[in-house]
């Protein structure tokens, strides 16, 4: 960014931030509201700590004969694929059965997945059945807030908070002004405590290469509508991994508080550790899971999944916890149709015996009222695999990231590197001195560098590899060269010393320290973002 441009950029940010001041300063103290705030690195209600154990969950919608919209559970819930409730009285029977099993079992928060939009000839809309409710409508729009308003309602009903992830407002205007008039129609709604205004961005920004000053001013912008039109409730971005500190930086977004998502068991206690220590704001995952059909991954490795993740977030500092998701779902990949909590197996019925749902729940299901109960505070330590989380195991690539201005090493830098052919990435980090040890079984040809609050750097740099047993390097001759880590398993890693139990997170320290082929970028320099 230009001088001038950046000083007129800054200007306008700081008069922004001046005006949001302003008005929350005009405001009720949060405590003395039915808000849940965010204060030092954790959530708040009532002046009490509020600890969001969250679960996600997918809706889709209905139409009525008089132009009303309801907000349906998902048809894969319950049913497979079917519809199973019509009307607004019989999805509400079905919502009341499921977010009463919800409630009971420990959960406090719903993250609600109201981000599935279509576009036509008229412009973006919501489809329920034969009936599309366009933005830009008055009447849709009026139908669509009523639905809403109708399934927070019940949430309410059942004690439960709700994160409510919209479509983004990415320059579309009529996605814009619907997203004003749901704040203002929503902004007295405190079980609606936190918008989510964007998922992954890394894998669903329509601007393939957006710099970091383009994320940082329309996230501005959104935070300012929060502020001017939904002042009590929060803000958030849904991260899906370190990378995204190339773009969507999330140490420098205005955001509330960051919510991320990590999956893999090889690289959960990874990314943990990362957003821990280096986006310097409150955090919590807003989704993670382990798909388990009780075969190929039984369901006492998804509960110890669960209590190791929850350990690794409480001892981290994290302010909340988020699994994905409520019930199975059938078609998809593995991961998409097991990591339900619920089956489709069976019966289960609420305590009250007023709801019976088809499926049963899995053990971990039950885990979540007891996780808090249970949690005994260990020191975070650095996971073995925290440089190379996918064991790989063919080349070693050294190098040292420094400040461009103060010549001082960067710590917590992400290095990503690719194949020729852009197949196959992996990830590492610099570490107290800005060294890095990228890890790869491919040799890497492409380059992408960045750290909170700095520049990123993108370059191709093809390195001269040496072996201490003197063989030539033959890129031909590598193994694995292909694997990528949705093709790893964790269990080849895992740490089975101690018999009286079965973690999951808990890896063998020699896995990931070797290579054959080693090399040296040099140093990279990053300047202020």
């Amino acid at each position: 960014m230009r001088p001038s441009c950046r000083l007129l950029f800054l200007l306008s940010l700081l008069l922004a931030l001046m005006a949001t001041s302003c008005h929350r300063n005009n405001l009720i103290d949060p405590a003395q509201t039915d808000f849940i705030y965010v204060e030092g690195n954790s959530f708040k209600l009532h002046g009490e700590p509020f600890f969001p154990m969250m679960l996600n969950y997918i809706v889709c919608f209905q139409s009525t004969q008089d132009g009303g919209f309801i907000v349906a559970p998902n048809t894969h819930y319950d049913s497979t694929g079917y519809v199973e409730a019509w009307g607004k009285e019989a999805v509400k029977e079905q919502l009341d059965g499921h977010f009463q099993l919800i409630k009971e079992m420990g959960f406090n928060t719903l993250r609600v997945c109201f981000d599935r939009t279509g576009k036509d000839e008229k412009g973006i809309y919501y489809g329920a059945g034969d009936q599309k409710f366009h933005l830009g409508n008055s009447q849709d729009e009026q139908a669509i807030l009523q639905g809403i308003k109708e399934f927070l309602a019940i949430a309410e009903a059942h004690g439960l908070h709700v994160m409510l992830l919209i479509t983004p407002p990415l320059g579309d205007p009529d996605i814009e002004k619907f997203t004003i008039r749901m704040l203002k129609t929503l902004q007295d709604c405190p079980t609606l405590f936190a918008y989510d205004f964007m998922n992954e961005p890394l894998y669903f920004d329509p601007v393939e290469k957006r710099k970091k000053s383009e994320a940082l001013k329309l996230v501005t912008h959104w935070k300012e509508l929060m502020t001017k039109n939904a002042p009590y409730q929060l803000i958030t971005i849904g991260f899906s991994e370190p990378l995204e500190v190339f773009e969507w930086d999330p140490s420098m977004l205005p955001v509330d508080f960051v919510e991320f998502h990590t999956y893999h068991p090889l690289r959960v206690a990874s990314e943990i550790y990362w957003y821990s220590k280096y986006v310097g704001k409150p955090w919590m995952i807003g989704e993670t899971g382990l798909p388990a059909d009780n075969d190929s991954i039984s369901y006492e490795e998804q509960v110890e999944f669960l209590r190791e993740t929850y350990q690794l977030v409480r001892d981290a500092g994290g302010c909340g916890f988020g699994w994905w998701e409520f019930q199975e779902l059938s078609g998809g990949n593995f991961e998409a149709q097991y990591t339900g909590l619920i089956n489709h197996q069976g019966k289960t019925t609420t305590a009250d015996g007023r709801y019976t749902l088809t499926g049963t729940v899995k053990p971990a299901g039950w885990c979540f009222q007891h996780l808090a109960d249970q949690y005994q505070p260990k020191p975070l330590e650095r996971p073995v695999n925290y440089y190379n989380m996918l064991g790989y195991k063919n080349i070693r690539i050294t190098g040292t990231i420094i400040d461009q201005r103060t010549k001082q090493p960067i710590e917590g830098a992400v290095i990503r590197g690719w194949n020729e052919w852009w197949s196959v990435g992996m990830n590492t980090y610099s570490d107290e001195n800005g060294r890095f040890t990228l890890y790869s079984n491919d040799e890497c040809i492409h380059f992408e560098i960045s750290a909170p609050g700095k520049s990123k750097a993108k370059f191709n740099k093809k390195l001269t590899y040496r072996c201490d047993s003197g063989e030539k390097f033959d890129v031909n001759q590598l193994p694995n060269r292909m694997l990528e880590y949705h093709q790893i398993s964790h269990h080849p890693f895992l740490d089975r010393s101690d018999t009286t139990s079965l973690p999951v997170l808990q890896f063998r320290a020699e896995e990931f320290n070797q290579y054959k082929w080693s090399g040296e970028m040099g140093t990279v320099m990053l300047r202020d973002e």
